[in-house]
C-alpha cells in the first residue's frame, strides 16, 4: 500500500487527470452517484480528520475495472495519513470537509456535464489542499529559494544550488619568553564569501527569456551607476528566515558558462543553452551602524537581523 507522501507527491498528477476520469464516468452516472453518497455520508458523519480518513478506508470501494475505482485508489493511499495528521490537523479537517462537499455535489447529480466537472473540480482541490498540509517539508511555508533583491529587482535562482558559506575569527600570537604555550589576543571576526553555484536548465523560449534577464541582472550587479556611485548593495535570502534572512552582500565575481556540448534555445534573436551552470560570489558587507545593533544572544536564538 504506498503511504501518504507517495500520494501527496502525486497529487498533481492526480488532478490534472480528473478531466479524462469525468468522461469516462460519464457512462456509468448512476454507479458513480451510488458509491459518491456512501463516501459523502462517510466523511460527513466522522468527527475529525482522523476518523474521517478511517471511514474512507473502511467503505467496501468497487474494482479496479470500474471508473469510480480510480477515486476509490486515491481514497485508498490515504493509508499513512492518520499518523502525520497530528501536526496539522486544522488544515486536514477543512480540506476533508470540502472533499465531502464536492462528493456530495457528485451523489447528487442527475445530469449536465457541468455539474460533473464542478464536482470533479471540488474533489481535485480538496485533495490539493490536504496534500499542502504535509508538502513543503513539514509544513513550511514562504518562498525559501535563493535569491538576490535590491535595486536591480529580483533574480531568483530557479533550481536548487550549491551554497557554500565560511566564517572566520583572527587573533594575534603574542610571544611570551620561557612559555611552552603561545598566547593569543583576539583582533576581530568575519563573514567570508558566500559562493552560490546554480543550475540553470531552459525548456522553452519563455525560459530563455528569464536566463537572458538572470544574465543580464549578474552583469549589472558589478557596475557602478552613472554618478560614480559604486554597484548596488544587494539582499540575499535563501531556505528561510533562520538560513539566509535578508544578508546584505555585494557580488565580488559571477562566471556563467555556455557549453558546447549542448543544444540552444532561441528567444528573438538570442540563443541561450539547455543546460548552463551560474557561479557567483558574494560578501556580506555591513555598515558601522547596522554592526551596532548586534546581538549575540538575539543571534544565537535564531534572530539574526540580517546578520550571517
Amino acid at each position: 500500500m504506498p503511504n501518504f507522501d507517495s500520494f501527496s507527491g502525486s497529487v498533481g498528477g492526480f488532478t490534472s487527470t480528473v478531466g479524462s476520469i469525468g468522461q469516462q464516468a460519464m457512462g456509468t452516472l448512476g454507479t458513480i452517484a451510488g458509491e459518491a453518497s456512501r463516501i459523502s455520508g462517510a466523511i460527513n458523519s466522522a468527527q475529525s480528520a482522523a476518523q474521517s480518513i478511517s471511514a474512507l478506508r473502511s467503505i467496501n470501494l468497487p474494482p479496479g475495472g470500474n471508473p469510480i475505482a480510480k477515486f476509490a485508489a486515491g481514497a485508498a493511499l490515504f493509508n499513512g495519513a492518520v499518523t502525520q495528521a497530528v501536526g496539522a490537523v486544522g488544515q486536514i479537517a477543512g480540506a476533508a470537509g470540502a472533499i465531502g462537499t464536492a462528493f456530495s455535489s457528485l451523489g447528487g447529480l442527475v445530469g449536465g456535464t457541468s455539474s460533473l466537472g464542478g464536482a470533479l473540480g471540488g474533489i481535485g482541490g480538496a485533495l490539493g489542499g490536504i496534500a499542502g498540509a504535509f508538502g513543503g517539508g513539514g509544513g513550511g511555508g514562504g518562498d525559501w529559494r535563493a535569491k538576490l533583491t535590491g535595486i536591480l529587482g529580483e533574480l531568483a535562482f530557479p533550481y536548487t544550488p550549491t551554497i557554500t558559506i565560511q566564517g572566520g575569527a583572527n587573533y594575534e600570537e603574542v610571544p611570551i619568553t620561557h612559555q611552552n604555550y603561545s598566547f593569543f589576543a583576539y583582533q576581530n571576526s568575519k563573514a567570508e564569501s558566500i559562493t552560490v553555484s546554480a543550475p540553470y536548465y531552459v525548456e522553452d523560449a519563455s525560459q530563455a527569456q528569464q536566463w537572458v534577464k538572470a544574465v543580464n541582472y549578474l552583469r549589472a550587479s558589478v557596475k557602478m551607476f552613472p554618478d560614480g556611485n559604486p554597484p548596488p548593495i544587494l539582499k540575499f535570502s535563501a531556505y528561510g528566515e533562520h538560513v539566509f534572512n535578508n544578508i546584505p552582500v555585494i557580488v565580488r565575481s559571477y562566471s556563467v558558462d555556455m557549453p558546447n556540448s549542448v543544444d540552444y534555445i532561441a528567444s528573438g534573436s538570442d540563443h541561450v543553452p539547455i543546460k548552463s551552470n551560474f557561479s557567483v560570489t558574494l560578501q556580506p558587507i555591513y555598515s558601522r551602524e547596522k554592526v551596532k545593533t548586534f546581538n549575540l544572544f538575539t543571534f544565537l536564538s535564531g534572530g539574526s537581523g540580517g546578520f550571517l
